[in-house]
């Protein structure tokens, strides 16, 4: 499985990103990243936001697993529930990207 994460905008309006690939983890903590994956209830590619606010994060999640593909945008206000733990960890990993 191979995460691609991007996360933008805030008051300073940042740019952080990671890619999380669990082929090349240790098996518990691919067994972890897998388990956010399934528990993030990221089964189908949608692009969400709020009109109702400026300086919110925004998230650009990409999960491919074997031959399936999601990708998911949205902001802070839009990501469903279940799929913030897997944007902490993803939040985590992320290092600062060029713009």
């Amino acid at each position: 499985m191979k995460i691609t994460f991007r996360q933008s905008g805030g008051f300073m309006g940042l740019v952080r990103g990671c890619t999380v690939d669990t082929t090349t983890l240790a098996a518990d903590e691919r067994s972890r990243v897998e388990g956010l994956v399934t528990a993030s209830s990221l089964t189908a590619s949608f692009t969400r936001h709020n009109e109702g606010g400026r300086d919110r994060w925004q998230y650009e999640i990409t999960i491919e697993h074997e031959a399936a593909q999601v990708h998911v945008v949205c902001d802070d206000a839009c990501l469903p529930e279940p799929a913030r733990p897997l944007v902490a960890y993803l939040v985590g990993c992320a290092k600062p990207m060029p713009l």
